[in-house]
């Protein structure tokens, strides 16, 4: 047998951070070993006090893989403390609560004008703001990346390295690939799990900033070898927006692994009591499901009796102004009882979720490109095999969903077919099982994409 080839794998999520990003990059540095790659993995080296931090998730990372962990710096508290020290307070603890929040994603506003506070507060705030709407271009992991590049020239120098893959967000992972590409000569991949320009949770963005983006990401790809997408559309609109690059153009999507849930098993039995609708998952920027809220409130108002024993249940981070605005539609319609908003879980306790439910909730993010988006929290619903009701704009989910039978689609944001599918649907009994497609959904199998990335890698490699 021939000696295995080395993958050097640059990704900001990646167990313990439990962001829906890390499975794709941990399950293919896991199966592409049987194809005879083996990955070192530079990473976030997480402080523990994260709001999306899951120690339990280290089992997720196979024995043998080689993880390099380098700390997030948090430039706003340095430029706090380093102020406070100044002026002789005591400077605030350290950590990484940034990574909570998807890199790249950040509110544009500035927080003073949000709250009162002391002086020193404002200016916190103000030097917040500058920081996140111009300092941490294209986001806050350009220090992180900075110290990444330096680690993986030693690596490249002191190692037998055959191709690098960076993996995004975070987007300035981008600037990893793109030098170590030209200083090293070895074959680049980057994946775009998520779009730079054009992505609909990246909308906030003012335009003179868009277009420095823009020139930005076209100067960097001139280097890549393979630019991966997860969705058709997406490697469509990316060919639009990048015409002449000398790079292969791929699309990997997102997989589901028939053996996530294990031995995991139903112990909610279908009694037609409770009608439980489970989301997990955040709801920020763009993702929001303010017509799944409304229609069930507009049922309640005329037929109560068809949603008495409906309970939603939303296990995952909510960020606050999208809180406010689904507590002011609960209470307009008097069905605050029916929805319960349990925060941030375990992994473990939202894979029971989705076990135990009747209907999983899917709650796609709207936007000017979202015909290419495929969420990988569609394939974790895939695994577990019950009835999904998707708010999601026509595209490519919903022809997932309905192709392969998994359940049916509304537009996002249309509480009118919302209203329509949801009462059509609590008008007949739960179905206990699902019949989809298999042979369909055999090609979004994880093992089967990852076969095909280990093929890609091959040629890559190869044909330099």
């Amino acid at each position: 047998m021939s000696e295995p080839r080395t993958l050097l794998v640059i990704a900001g999520e990646f167990p313990p951070l439990k962001t829906i990003g890390r499975i794709r990059t941990v399950k293919f540095v896991d199966q592409l070993r049987q194809y005879g790659w083996r990955s070192i993995v530079i990473t976030l080296e997480p402080s523990g006090t994260e709001g999306n931090y899951d120690p339990s998730l280290m089992a997720e990372i196979a024995d043998g893989v080689e993880v390099i962990r380098i700390r997030l710096r948090d430039r706003e508290v340095e430029i706090a403390n380093a102020v406070k020290r100044l002026l002789g307070r005591k400077p605030a603890a350290s950590g990484n609560a940034a990574v909570a929040v998807s890199a790249g994603k950040l509110p544009s506003t500035p927080a003073s004008s949000q709250r009162t506070g002391s002086l020193m507060d404002h200016a916190h705030d103000f030097t917040r703001w500058l920081m996140r709407n111009f300092v941490d271009v294209p986001d806050n992991y350009r220090p992180w990346a900075a110290e990444a590049l330096a680690v993986a020239r030693s690596l490249c120098a002191e190692r037998k390295i055959d191709a690098i893959y960076t993996t995004l967000p975070p987007f300035s992972s981008m600037f990893v690939g793109h030098d170590l590409r030209l200083e090293t000569g070895l074959p680049w991949i980057a994946d775009y799990r998520d779009l730079w320009y054009g992505d609909v949770l990246r909308e906030w963005i003012p335009e003179w900033r868009k277009k420095l983006e823009l020139r930005m990401e076209r100067r960097l790809l001139k280097a890549a070898d393979v630019v991966v997408t997860v969705s058709e559309p997406k490697t469509a609109f990316m060919q639009r927006l990048h015409p002449g690059l000398k790079a292969r153009w791929e699309t990997l999507t997102n997989g589901y692994d028939t053996e996530l849930y294990g031995d995991r098993l139903r112990t909610r039995p279908f009694t037609q009591d409770t009608v439980e609708f489970v989301y997990t998952g955040r709801l920020f920027k763009n993702r929001r499901g303010y017509a799944f809220a409304v229609a069930l409130g507009r049922i309640h108002r005329s037929d109560p009796s068809l949603v008495s024993h409906v309970r939603v249940r939303i296990l995952g981070g909510v960020e606050p102004e999208i809180r406010k605005r689904y507590d002011q539609i609960l209470a307009e319609y008097g069905i605050a009882h029916l929805y319960d908003f349990a925060g941030d879980v375990s992994y473990g306790e939202a894979m029971n979720a989705q076990v135990n439910c009747d209907y999983l909730l899917l709650i796609v993010d709207t936007g000017e490109t979202s015909d290419g988006v495929i969420p990988g929290k569609l394939f974790e619903y895939v695994s577990v095999r019950r009835p999904i009701f998707a708010l999601c704009d026509p595209g490519a989910t919903q022809q997932i969903i309905e192709r392969a039978r998994l359940g049916r689609a509304v537009p996002a944001e249309s509480a009118e077919a919302c209203e329509a599918m949801l009462r059509e649907w609590l008008a007949r009994p739960v179905p206990e099982t699902v019949d989809s497609d298999n042979d369909y959904l055999a090609q979004f199998d994880r093992k089967a994409i990852t076969a095909r990335f280990a093929k890609l890698l091959d040629e890559v490699v190869e044909s330099r």
